[in-house]
């Protein structure tokens, strides 16, 4: 991590692991990002990420072998929107029914909240700039929210943007934490100047107004994880929706039960990974509505297919192994935005 006046910084290099277990740590450190599995011999797998904060939005560089890309797991994913700068390599696959394909030199935008399958193109290394913006950044332009997912922006935009990604990262090493709300704004200013006027670039699909009501309930759930009062029936009435539009809206992820299941566990997952967190797994479960610890365990392995008590153990390792101040990758990615 970054020392000092510097922005909060991390870097992730699979060389620090054995050959047989890079893959391993790639995927679960990208975790809230993507699922991803590899394309040929996994002990051949290397990757390095160098990422940099500014304020809520992450800047990284990354450098990769091809691999197959799905959508994060709900209890795992960022809400957040991924825009790539493509330097080397690209992907072809379907965003939410939508048949895409991304060249070298091109720039892309993800929605990591929709559906995705995709496959990197055939090349020995991809070499990608991430800029992960939250969602929030954007509410005011739901148009945008709506046609962002596998927008690729036109040629003379997409090098506009280009340009002043990379002189952004250039400079990251040296940016003072005081200008980092400045730079985030510019940033997400950029990314829209960019690409909401874009014709060639716009695919508009779905309502803005589900778009609208989707995002109000999830900031109702994400503020209200630990509150027992978290129903169907409380979403409805404090977001005035019907019964059949709330499941409708959370359709994609087999429900909106099982979302706030999934959102409970995945933020019993971070305190588990937060070394100056001292509750007990069984206190945890209780305080985000889980009557039975075991229930909870069992649930928790479901979902992550790894024990709560693997989870703080392996953070209780790395925690020796790293200042209490250098979170490894997945938990940072976890946290942008929170």
């Amino acid at each position: 991590m970054s020392a000092g006046n510097k922005i909060p910084s991390i870097c992730f290099d699979s060389d620090h692991f054995e050959p047989q277990d890079r893959f391993d740590a790639w995927r679960a450190n990208i975790a809230p990002v993507y699922d991803v599995e590899p394309l040929d011999d996994a002990r051949a797998f290397r990757s390095r990420v160098d990422a940099y904060q500014l304020r809520d939005i992450m800047v990284g560089n990354v450098f990769t072998r091809p691999q197959h890309f799905q959508q994060a797991h709900p209890s795992e994913r960022v809400d957040h929107i991924l825009v790539q700068v493509h330097r080397f390599g690209g992907y072809t696959g379907n965003l939410d029914g939508e048949e895409v394909r991304v060249s070298p030199g091109c720039v892309s935008i993800v929605d990591l909240a929709r559906p995705l399958e995709t496959r990197s193109n055939k090349t020995d290394i991809i070499n990608v700039i991430n800029v992960m913006v939250p969602r929030s950044h954007f509410d005011s332009y739901p148009a945008f929210l709506n046609a962002a997912h596998g927008m690729v922006l036109s040629p003379s935009r997409g090098k506009f943007l280009a340009d002043y990604l990379e002189a952004l990262i250039q400079r990251l090493p040296e940016v003072e934490c005081r200008e980092s709300s400045d730079l985030a704004d510019i940033t997400s200013n950029m990314i829209l100047a960019c690409a909401f006027h874009d014709a060639e670039a716009q695919q508009v699909v779905g309502s803005e107004l589900d778009v609208l009501a989707r995002e109000r309930v999830k900031r109702l759930i994400e503020s209200s994880l630990a509150s027992p009062q978290l129903t169907p029936d409380w979403l409805c009435l404090k977001a005035g929706l019907s019964r059949a539009n709330l499941y409708r809206l959370f359709s994609i992820e087999g429900g909106v039960v099982r979302y706030i299941q999934y959102r409970r566990m995945a933020r019993i997952r971070r305190c588990l990974e937060d070394s100056k967190e001292h509750r007990t797994i069984g206190e945890l479960a209780e305080h985000y509505g889980f009557t039975s610890q075991a229930h909870f365990s069992r649930r928790f392995k479901k979902t992550f297919n790894v024990l709560p008590g693997e989870v703080r153990h392996a953070a209780q390792r790395l925690s020796i192994q790293q200042d209490d101040d250098s979170p490894y990758l997945s938990r940072w990615l976890r946290q942008l935005g929170r």
